[in-house]
């Protein structure tokens, strides 16, 4: 219910938590750049879901940036910054930026120069804190073949016959998600192991350019004090549930080899990269507390929607255990955090340790998300829900379509899509109360019955009547308005 191109703040912070960097206090101020900003109306959402912070889009585009500070003043979001900028305008003064606790580039859309790229880095390196974090996206190789070229390439012309034929069986186990997207390289492979001759399935990979943008990246920023502290794509943080055993162990191994992110790479099949750095210098500390105690989780899904096992290379997770069960039970609710759930009385047969372990566990297999903590509001009429936030009120105002609809959540601490049943749902709520929700609604079904296609994504009669109308608020009224009410999405008046 995330759209993905902006990272939070909470779940860049947590992830760096995975590498032993404490995260910043609940409520602590922060900065939050975001260069070459393509989805302006994302970070206003992002603004607006943490008020604590103050957030700086650079766009390159002069219309769009004024668009952008257009919108920003209408919505009322007072702590985002849009400038008519790039990051070499940053690092020659022509516009001013502050100290940052977290950069974000993507660079995965459109691929910028080696000039472009320096100046980004440049940037990360003046402008972020000692422990600030830069989340940097970009495609990493040309093609889905260019992490296995790039490998061959570096490996095999120093290898002796026996090593070579160690390496060809162990490409085979890296990269059996690759192989099984390109069945004609598993079969030359193959064929090639069988006779004995790697160099035949090496001749294939020793032509043209090869290179490794992950490699690259790391030779750029570590001299400059950075350390890479994992991926935004939150399992690819964990080998175990990523690739086969055999496969971690030859991973593992690799640990200290300089071309080890190469190497993972290959073996998760990935030709786009969404690297988080940190800036040093930074303390880590190992203390589960001071990492994970001060982050909410919550669980988004509904509850029967929550699988009791996840599927991972090679092995089966089992979500069946009371500890997990009681958990997802409380998180499918509200989001808590781990103090929450040991104070409960679910939560007291269990040790802390365990507690932050299956939560871990669950945040891995994308069932869970860390959050900014549980919304809190002093208005007490249920019976009159409003949208909760300036930007949010606005959404309130427009027209709904077929898709999803964007909200600012101060819970999450980050964007949430909501589908347009439940968005146009919650206009009637707004607009005219529970009582009289039906006569807001309608009129908008029948909007929307105008055009058939549109109309069959949100509701199943073709003419819609109060009945319809009556049922669908019902329905999705029950299932969901406590989430809104926990996210921040509503209020009540």
């Amino acid at each position: 219910m995330t759209p993905s191109n902006i990272p939070s703040p909470i779940s860049l912070s947590y992830i760096a938590a995975l590498r032993g960097v404490a995260p910043r206090q609940p409520g602590a101020g922060f900065t939050y750049a975001v260069v070459n900003c393509t989805k302006p109306w994302l970070l206003m959402c992002l603004a607006a879901s943490n008020p604590e912070g103050r957030f700086y889009g650079l766009v390159t585009d002069s219309t769009a940036c004024a668009q952008a500070v257009a919108e920003a003043q209408q919505c009322h979001v007072e702590n985002v910054v849009f400038l008519c900028a790039a990051a070499e305008d940053a690092l020659n003064g022509k516009i001013s930026l502050p100290s940052l606790n977290y950069l974000y580039a993507d660079e995965t859309v459109r691929s910028i120069s080696s000039n472009e790229r320096s100046a980004l880095f440049d940037l990360a390196k003046k402008f972020l804190l000692p422990g600030g974090l830069f989340h940097y996206s970009y495609r990493a190789y040309e093609n889905a073949h260019g992490a296995l070229r790039f490998l061959v390439r570096e490996f095999a012309p120093e290898m002796t016959a026996d090593q070579s034929k160690v390496f060809l069986r162990e490409l085979k186990t890296l990269g059996a998600s690759y192989f099984a997207d390109n069945a004609a390289a598993l079969l030359c492979l193959d064929d090639a192991a069988t006779k004995d001759m790697p160099d035949m399935f090496f001749s294939d990979y020793d032509e043209g350019a090869a290179s490794s943008g992950s490699f690259d990246t790391l030779i750029a920023l570590r001299p400059h004090g950075f350390m890479y502290v994992g991926d935004s794509h939150m399992a690819a943080n964990y080998m175990d549930l990523s690739v086969s055993p055999e496969a971690q162990k030859i991973i593992t191994s690799c640990r200290e080899n300089y071309l080890y992110e190469p190497i993972k790479d290959f073996a998760l099949n990935r030709v786009v990269r969404s690297d988080i750095w940190c800036r040093g210098p930074v303390s880590q500390t190992d203390s589960l507390p001071a990492l994970f105690g001060s982050f909410a989780y919550g669980i988004i899904a509904p509850r029967e929607n929550v699988p009791i096992e996840i599927k991972a290379p090679g092995k089966t997770i089992d979500l069946s255990a009371p500890v997990f069960t009681k958990l997802v039970d409380l998180m499918t609710l509200m989001p808590i955090n781990i103090g929450d759930f040991l104070s409960h009385p679910v939560g007291k047969e269990f040790l802390p340790s365990d507690v932050v372990g299956a939560v871990q566990i669950l945040v891995a297999c994308g069932i869970a998300q860390p959050m900014r903590g549980l919304y809190q509001s002093d208005a007490n009429n249920v019976a009159q829900p409003r949208f909760a936030g300036l930007l949010n009120q606005r959404l309130g105002r427009a027209p709904v379509s077929a898709g999803e609809i964007w909200m600012a959540s101060p819970t999450l601490g980050n964007v949430m899509s909501i589908p347009a049943r439940e968005a146009l749902v919650m206009q009637a709520l707004d607009r005219a109360g529970l009582a009289n929700s039906v006569s807001v609604l309608l009129p908008e079904l029948q909007r929307l019955a105008k055009n058939p296609g549109e109309a069959s994504r949100i509701m199943d009669a073709a003419n819609p009547t109060s009945d319809t109308a009556h049922h669908m608020i019902e329905d999705t009224v029950s299932r969901s308005i406590v989430q809104w009410y926990a996210y921040g999405l509503l209020e009540a008046a």
